[in-house]
């Protein structure tokens, strides 16, 4: 009763149904994928009473042991071991990035940024 039932009252099959749905899902335009600038977000270890809020804008700057991370010439943080790639960048763009802070950890020795 139940396959036979449900094809008997639906009418047309369930595929024959939704073949101009699986048309829309496989049209390129339906999730426009295009990125428009690239940005990394990593970890940067705080230092002492650093006053940052979500939203500030830093300055991320190549350095001998990692990238040091200021607010203007206050040095807030590092990150200790950056990816080749963006060490790479940093250095490809002259030294310095520019870094947008997303959020601070809990405790605040850490905060997230992300790096353009």
């Amino acid at each position: 009763m139940g396959l036979d039932y449900i094809r008997a009252q639906t009418g047309k099959p369930w595929r024959k149904r939704w073949n101009g749905g699986l048309d829309r899902l496989k049209a390129p335009t339906l999730l426009d994928l295009t990125m428009s600038e690239a940005s990394r977000t990593v970890t940067v270890e705080l230092t002492a009473n650093s006053r940052i809020r979500a939203g500030d804008s830093l300055i991320v700057q190549s350095a001998p042991d990692g990238l040091t991370v200021s607010d203007g010439l206050r040095a807030i943080g590092r990150v200790a071991n950056p990816s080749p790639e963006l060490t790479a960048a940093v250095r490809d763009g002259g030294g310095y990035a520019e870094g947008l802070l997303q959020r601070v950890g809990l405790f605040g020795d850490t905060a997230e940024i992300s790096v353009r």
